[in-house]
């Protein structure tokens, strides 16, 4: 039987995921237990920069309890594409016959703990339906949109569009974290960080986020950005509402 502060270590490192599960389709208080009681590993810690410890051999999964974390692609040059990010609540799975040749790395101080089992579970098929499964569903649903948007940004949008539209998710992210307030956003991300995820060059996304200051729409300060007018930024990301970012209410 597990004591109170082994109870309270596992409520704060699923805190972001229950919340995130939530702002999709309501848990209940039997979800909440079952989340809890997934996670059972003791925390990992990661300084920024470091590799996060993943086993593609066993489909392994694990949820970000805090920090950032990036996946992407190193080129012979030296130059990186991050195709995805990873904020607390989400969980990352290390899959052979999918992205094993992709590299996933702390852009931040990070913890992660193991979620194998509770992505074993969630993934089972066939298995009952329940709210907490319904909220799982729609979560990975969103996260198979991000990667679509994020192909679209790549694929066709130009260096002012591609910036408007990454804020605006993160935005969409956070405030379903709670952690976003009247358009101010946790934002631990250099340009340089910043320009391997839009595909840019560092010059070109200085002069991108000079542009979006200037146009009275974002406040750029690595670790905390003001984004100043939300409606301006969803006209700037030039997207439909469909591929496009959907704003929860604030």
């Amino acid at each position: 039987m597990k004591n109170q502060s082994d109870a309270g270590l596992e409520a704060r490192l699923t805190a972001p995921l229950e919340i995130m599960l939530a702002s999709f389709a309501p848990i209940g208080i039997e979800g909440r237990d079952l989340v809890r009681r997934s996670f059972t590993g003791a925390p990992q810690h990661q300084p920024s920069g470091a590799a996060i410890p993943m086993d593609p051999e066993r489909n392994q999964a694990r949820l970000v309890a805090s920090g950032w974390i990036a996946r992407g692609a190193m080129l012979n040059d030296g130059r990186r594409q991050i195709i995805g990010l990873s904020l607390p609540g989400d969980v990352i799975v290390a899959s052979g016959s999918v992205d094993a040749d992709l590299l996933v790395w702390a852009l931040t101080d990070v913890v992660t703990v193991d979620a194998t089992a509770f992505w074993t579970t969630l993934s089972e098929p066939g298995a009952q339906a329940s709210p907490l499964r319904e909220a799982w569903r729609r979560c990975r649903t969103a996260e198979r949109l991000r990667m679509a948007r994020q192909v679209v940004r790549l694929g066709r949008l130009n260096a002012y569009e591609r910036t408007a539209h990454l804020l605006l998710e993160l935005h969409e992210r956070q405030v379903r974290l709670g952690t976003a307030r009247g358009g101010a956003l946790h934002l631990p991300l250099t340009q340089d960080v910043l320009a391997d995820i839009l595909g840019l060059s560092a010059v070109h996304m200085n002069r991108t986020l000079q542009q979006l200051r200037r146009n009275v729409l974002v406040d750029y300060r690595t670790g905390r950005t003001l984004l100043q007018d939300l409606p301006g930024l969803v006209q700037a990301a030039n997207l439909s509402a469909v591929c496009g970012p959907l704003i929860p209410p604030l």
